[in-house]
């Protein structure tokens, strides 16, 4: 049987190669993808002192969102979700340590890039919606102001439906009396009718005697 040849151990990440790794990948998060040349970057300001403005900046984002801070504060529970893979995985020894650690990362930011551009729209989405006070309180303070205000409406509300109330007790009276008046003078015109009609009668029957008895000569 043969032995197994032993393997190499993972070459190990200094601190400062995991720094700007870490620094690029921040920068891809919050700029996107914008190859530089070789002459632009040589008038940078030194990579600690960037490093320095962004965690600055990073902090003033922390400090003025609540729900960032909140973020922030809980980002050990997510930290194993968060981490780039490139910084966990250990990179194959087949070349050169540094070589295949940039070549890796430049693959990863290739492959994250529609990812990465998502994220940067939506931060600056997020960001908008902050400048316009969509994660503030906006006028809500402004209801203690209003509190008195308010209360003098309900109170005004309240008399105008006492007072609707009664006139609806009212009208609906003198809707009562109406009908009942109505009735009344329906019966009334239906009795007068019919006495006029009897009279009408009578009178008709009247006039036809006098008129027989005149024919007859009974009377003159």
């Amino acid at each position: 049987m043969s032995t197994p040849e032993p393997t190499a151990p993972a070459p190990q990440i200094s601190p400062v190669l995991a720094l700007q790794l870490r620094v690029r990948w921040l920068e891809a998060l919050i700029h996107g993808l914008r190859p530089q040349p070789a002459q632009q970057q040589q008038g940078q300001p030194p990579l600690t002192r960037r490093a320095q403005d962004l965690q600055d900046q990073l902090g003033a984002i922390v400090r003025s969102n609540d729900a960032v801070r909140h973020f922030v504060d809980k980002w050990d529970t997510h930290a194993h979700l968060l981490s780039p893979a490139f910084a966990l995985s250990p990179t194959s020894s087949s070349q050169d340590p540094s070589l295949a650690e940039f070549d890796g990362f430049d693959a990863l930011l290739a492959d994250m890039e529609s990812d990465i551009r998502s994220a940067d729209s939506a931060l600056r989405e997020i960001a908008e919606l902050d400048a316009n006070g969509a994660t503030g309180a906006g006028n809500l303070a402004q209801h203690e102001a209003l509190q008195p205000r308010l209360r003098a409406l309900l109170q005004d509300q309240d008399e105008d439906v006492e007072a609707a109330s009664q006139l609806e007790k009212r009208v609906a009276d003198i809707l009562r009396r109406y009908s009942i008046e109505v009735d009344v003078l329906s019966e009334l015109f239906v009795s007068w009718n019919g006495a006029i009609n009897a009279v009408e009668d009578r009178v008709a029957q009247l006039e036809r005697e006098r008129g027989e008895k005149q024919r007859l000569g009974l009377v003159a």
